[in-house]
């Protein structure tokens, strides 16, 4: 299965978002909102059949955390903040 990661990572100025290698590059002036778009592109992809990882880096480089997001066979959203299976979602 196809995997995809996103990195959110300090620029001059700003954050970007990378994606996998047919992505372009996504330039925000918060980071928290591009960690948000990150995440929702993630999930987006995760919901089409493919396994995603979002890497958030600090200003000097540290990794600071990552989200991980599985697909299902179902092609359903499985990861953090997913639905349990079986429960509507309204």
């Amino acid at each position: 299965m196809r995997s995809v990661e996103f990195l959110v990572s300090p620029i001059t100025g700003g954050w970007m978002v990378k994606g996998g290698p047919d992505l372009e590059p996504l330039v925000f002036r918060s980071g928290g909102r591009a960690e948000a778009k990150a995440v929702a592109m993630a999930q987006a992809m995760t919901a089409a059949g493919v396994d995603t990882q979002v890497v958030i880096l600090d200003r000097s480089g540290q990794m600071v955390g990552t989200k991980r997001f599985w697909a299902r066979e179902d092609g359903g959203l499985a990861g953090p903040g997913a639905p349990e299976p079986g429960l509507a979602v309204a």
